[in-house]
């Protein structure tokens, strides 16, 4: 009887014994299967260096990450969707940064060609796009912009190209304040304030969209003294850009509230555990 509390490497070791090492595709799915929250890439690293034979070390290598599904289109994709790993893509470490999953399965939905994305933080989505054209042989163009790189989404030059799909994953207020600057969305005094620069900022990226492409805005909403503020209300009334097509609710896991006790003295102190995908379409050059 195999114990939940085994270690990834005990796991490995066991079906090793007991189907050798041709089944390495069996032995991932037989750990995850057991320990569902270990991210697929560390099962992968655990593999290649607890095996001494080179045909596995050679087969790990040839198959890549792609082995694994990571590059597979989602077919079940619908409004609500919760990944629990966050993926092998971007820097863990960067503070609200986003899981790859989502982004992944709409490239693929969408059969993007090119992907800009101008909030690029710890470059989840340029990872995601490398590994496509890696593992799937596209060859969709990116390009991505950051504050902390000197652009200003509110006043830099956008790109002189149009593109299939714009990502833009951007700050939820003042939740997490990213750099010191007036410009940066997450320094906004007010409500007020921050609505009018999100709403201008999208409508500044509206312009990079080919016509029939999609824009996917990430965003979350926010409880401050004791007011729940759902910050995709004004997106929800802005009519400049374009088409709303979906609303995608993310389930967020691994989040630095988790560690937080709401349990007090107001019922009211729901806990956040969801944010939302706006997928909105551009019908026509504009």
């Amino acid at each position: 009887m195999i114990k939940t509390s085994q270690t990834i490497k005990t796991l490995i070791l066991e079906f090793l014994t007991s189907n050798g090492s041709r089944h390495i595709q069996e032995i991932h799915l037989k750990v995850s299967e057991f320990r569902p929250e270990v991210p697929q890439h560390t099962v992968r690293a655990r593999l290649s260096e607890m095996s001494r034979s080179e045909d596995l070390e050679e087969r790990l290598n040839a198959y890549g990450n792609g082995f694994y599904g990571l590059y597979e289109e989602n077919l079940d994709l619908c409004s609500v969707v919760s990944y629990r790993s966050r993926g092998p893509w971007g820097d863990p470490t960067y503070r609200g940064n986003c899981s790859g999953w989502l982004a992944k399965d709409l490239i693929l939905r969408f059969k993007v060609q090119s992907v800009f994305d101008p909030a690029e933080g710890s470059r989840t989505v340029r990872d995601v796009v490398n590994g496509i054209n890696h593992h799937k042989q596209k060859n969709i163009c990116y390009e991505g912009r950051d504050l902390k790189q000197g652009w200003d989404i509110l006043n830099s030059p956008m790109p002189e190209k149009q593109f299939d799909m714009v990502w833009y994953h951007a700050p939820y207020w003042d939740i997490i304040r990213y750099s010191s600057e007036q410009k940066d969305l997450s320094n906004c005094q007010t409500l007020e304030e921050f609505e009018n620069k999100l709403n201008m900022s999208v409508e500044r990226l509206f312009s990079v969209i080919k016509p029939r492409g999609i824009m996917a805005i990430l965003i979350g909403d926010k409880r401050k003294n004791g007011i729940y503020y759902p910050l995709l209300r004004t997106l929800l009334m802005n009519q400049n850009i374009g088409e709303l097509k979906a609303i995608i609710i993310k389930v967020q896991h691994h989040c630095q509230s988790d560690k937080k006790d709401y349990r007090t003295g107001n019922p009211f102190m729901i806990p956040i555990k969801h944010e939302y995908c706006l997928v909105y379409q551009k019908l026509y050059q504009q």
